[in-house]
Protein backbone atom coordinates (compact mmCIF):
# COMPACT_ATOMS: atom_id res chain seq x y z
CA UNK A 1 0.00 0.00 0.00
CA UNK A 2 1.51 3.39 -1.08
CA UNK A 3 0.74 6.17 2.04
CA UNK A 4 2.32 9.34 2.54
CA UNK A 5 2.05 11.39 5.74
CA UNK A 6 -1.53 12.32 5.27
CA UNK A 7 -3.36 9.91 2.66
CA UNK A 8 -6.51 11.80 2.91
CA UNK A 9 -4.90 15.30 1.52
CA UNK A 10 -5.21 15.76 -2.73
CA UNK A 11 -3.17 17.47 -5.34
CA UNK A 12 -6.37 20.00 -4.93
CA UNK A 13 -5.95 20.83 -1.15
CA UNK A 14 -2.10 20.47 -1.16
CA UNK A 15 -1.06 23.18 -3.91
CA UNK A 16 -0.05 22.91 -7.06
CA UNK A 17 1.72 19.31 -8.11
CA UNK A 18 5.14 20.85 -8.60
CA UNK A 19 5.62 22.22 -4.82
CA UNK A 20 4.61 18.28 -3.40
CA UNK A 21 7.71 16.75 -2.08
CA UNK A 22 6.94 13.15 -2.85
CA UNK A 23 6.26 11.26 -6.00
CA UNK A 24 5.13 7.53 -6.94
CA UNK A 25 7.66 6.49 -9.73
CA UNK A 26 6.50 3.60 -12.22
CA UNK A 27 7.37 2.29 -16.08
CA UNK A 28 5.36 2.75 -19.01
CA UNK A 29 7.26 1.15 -22.45
CA UNK A 30 10.30 2.30 -20.53
CA UNK A 31 10.18 5.65 -19.87
CA UNK A 32 9.82 6.44 -16.46
CA UNK A 33 6.75 8.52 -14.74
CA UNK A 34 5.95 10.43 -11.59
CA UNK A 35 2.60 11.25 -10.14
CA UNK A 36 2.07 12.89 -6.59
CA UNK A 37 2.23 10.37 -3.55
CA UNK A 38 -0.65 12.39 -1.80
CA UNK A 39 -2.74 11.46 -4.66
CA UNK A 40 -2.08 7.76 -4.67
CA UNK A 41 -4.07 5.29 -2.37
CA UNK A 42 -2.16 2.07 -2.99
CA UNK A 43 -0.65 -0.28 -5.91
CA UNK A 44 -2.27 -3.48 -6.75
CA UNK A 45 -0.98 -6.27 -8.80
CA UNK A 46 -3.34 -6.97 -12.09
CA UNK A 47 -7.08 -7.62 -11.29
CA UNK A 48 -9.81 -8.96 -13.86
CA UNK A 49 -11.55 -6.55 -15.85
CA UNK A 50 -14.86 -5.74 -17.27
CA UNK A 51 -14.54 -4.17 -20.66
CA UNK A 52 -17.08 -1.20 -21.33
CA UNK A 53 -18.88 -1.43 -24.55
CA UNK A 54 -18.17 1.79 -26.68
CA UNK A 55 -14.99 2.80 -24.98
CA UNK A 56 -11.97 3.45 -26.24
CA UNK A 57 -8.51 1.66 -25.91
CA UNK A 58 -7.93 3.98 -22.98
CA UNK A 59 -10.00 2.28 -20.78
CA UNK A 60 -8.87 -0.29 -19.58
CA UNK A 61 -12.34 -1.76 -17.98
CA UNK A 62 -13.60 -1.29 -14.66
CA UNK A 63 -12.46 -3.07 -11.57
CA UNK A 64 -13.86 -4.66 -8.12
CA UNK A 65 -11.79 -2.66 -5.43
CA UNK A 66 -12.84 -3.66 -1.63
CA UNK A 67 -16.58 -3.69 -2.93
CA UNK A 68 -16.07 -0.47 -5.10
CA UNK A 69 -16.12 -0.60 -8.61
CA UNK A 70 -13.30 1.54 -9.54
CA UNK A 71 -12.83 2.70 -13.34
CA UNK A 72 -9.24 1.84 -14.73
CA UNK A 73 -7.88 3.58 -17.87
CA UNK A 74 -4.58 1.82 -19.44
CA UNK A 75 -1.29 5.00 -18.85
CA UNK A 76 0.74 3.57 -21.65
CA UNK A 77 -2.78 3.97 -24.07
CA UNK A 78 -3.02 7.48 -22.89
CA UNK A 79 0.39 8.61 -22.99
CA UNK A 80 0.56 7.43 -26.51
CA UNK A 81 3.08 4.35 -25.69
CA UNK A 82 2.52 0.38 -25.64
CA UNK A 83 -0.26 -0.43 -23.39
CA UNK A 84 0.59 -2.02 -20.14
CA UNK A 85 -2.08 -4.25 -20.04
CA UNK A 86 0.18 -6.05 -22.70
CA UNK A 87 2.13 -7.07 -19.28
CA UNK A 88 0.93 -9.83 -17.49
CA UNK A 89 2.59 -8.74 -14.25
CA UNK A 90 1.64 -5.09 -14.57
CA UNK A 91 0.12 -3.11 -11.62
CA UNK A 92 -2.72 -0.57 -11.30
CA UNK A 93 -2.01 2.39 -9.31
CA UNK A 94 -5.40 3.83 -7.63
CA UNK A 95 -5.51 6.99 -6.97
CA UNK A 96 -7.76 9.81 -5.64
CA UNK A 97 -9.69 11.91 -7.82
CA UNK A 98 -11.52 15.07 -5.96
CA UNK A 99 -14.20 12.59 -4.53
CA UNK A 100 -13.83 10.11 -7.10
CA UNK A 101 -11.43 7.14 -7.15
CA UNK A 102 -9.67 5.42 -10.24
CA UNK A 103 -7.31 3.32 -11.65
CA UNK A 104 -4.23 3.65 -13.94
CA UNK A 105 -2.36 0.61 -14.99
CA UNK A 106 1.39 0.84 -15.52
CA UNK A 107 3.94 -1.22 -16.46
CA UNK A 108 5.80 -1.40 -13.07
CA UNK A 109 5.95 0.40 -10.06
CA UNK A 110 9.72 1.60 -9.82
CA UNK A 111 9.98 3.74 -6.51
CA UNK A 112 8.92 6.85 -4.59
CA UNK A 113 11.03 9.75 -5.03
CA UNK A 114 11.80 11.74 -1.74
CA UNK A 115 13.49 14.60 -0.96
CA UNK A 116 16.56 16.15 -3.08
CA UNK A 117 15.61 13.31 -5.96
CA UNK A 118 11.87 14.38 -5.65
CA UNK A 119 12.63 17.96 -6.58
CA UNK A 120 11.28 19.13 -9.83
CA UNK A 121 13.78 21.01 -12.49
CA UNK A 122 12.06 22.81 -15.49
CA UNK A 123 11.09 20.41 -18.59
CA UNK A 124 13.25 20.90 -21.56
CA UNK A 125 11.94 19.79 -24.76
CA UNK A 126 14.44 16.73 -24.74
CA UNK A 127 13.21 15.58 -21.83
CA UNK A 128 10.21 14.45 -23.30
CA UNK A 129 11.46 11.63 -25.38
CA UNK A 130 8.52 9.36 -26.30
CA UNK A 131 5.80 11.11 -24.17
CA UNK A 132 5.53 14.25 -26.34
CA UNK A 133 1.66 13.57 -26.08
CA UNK A 134 1.50 14.25 -22.05
CA UNK A 135 3.18 17.71 -23.05
CA UNK A 136 0.47 19.79 -21.55
CA UNK A 137 0.29 17.31 -18.34
CA UNK A 138 4.14 17.52 -17.53
CA UNK A 139 4.85 19.87 -14.14
CA UNK A 140 8.73 18.75 -14.22
CA UNK A 141 10.95 16.59 -14.34
CA UNK A 142 12.62 14.88 -11.59
CA UNK A 143 15.19 11.61 -10.74
CA UNK A 144 15.26 8.83 -9.12
CA UNK A 145 18.29 6.01 -8.88
CA UNK A 146 20.09 8.79 -11.15
CA UNK A 147 17.09 8.03 -13.90
CA UNK A 148 15.01 11.23 -15.16
CA UNK A 149 11.16 10.88 -14.54
CA UNK A 150 8.42 13.25 -15.88
CA UNK A 151 6.55 14.34 -13.41
CA UNK A 152 2.73 14.26 -14.39
CA UNK A 153 -0.48 15.98 -13.16
CA UNK A 154 -2.94 13.11 -12.89
CA UNK A 155 -5.89 15.49 -12.15
CA UNK A 156 -5.09 17.32 -15.37
CA UNK A 157 -5.18 13.94 -16.97
CA UNK A 158 -8.55 12.58 -15.24
CA UNK A 159 -10.25 15.50 -15.91
CA UNK A 160 -9.85 14.94 -19.71
CA UNK A 161 -10.16 11.26 -19.43
CA UNK A 162 -13.28 11.32 -17.55
CA UNK A 163 -15.01 14.70 -19.35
Amino acid sequence: EVSGPDPTQTVAEGGSAAALPEWVVFSCAGEWFGVPLLSSREVVPPQPLTRLPGCGPEVAGLIGLRGRVVTAFDLGVVLELEPARRLPDHRILVLDHGERVVAIAVDSIVGIARQDSAQLHQVAEESLGNAEAVRADVVGVGSLEGKRFLALDPDRILKRLLA
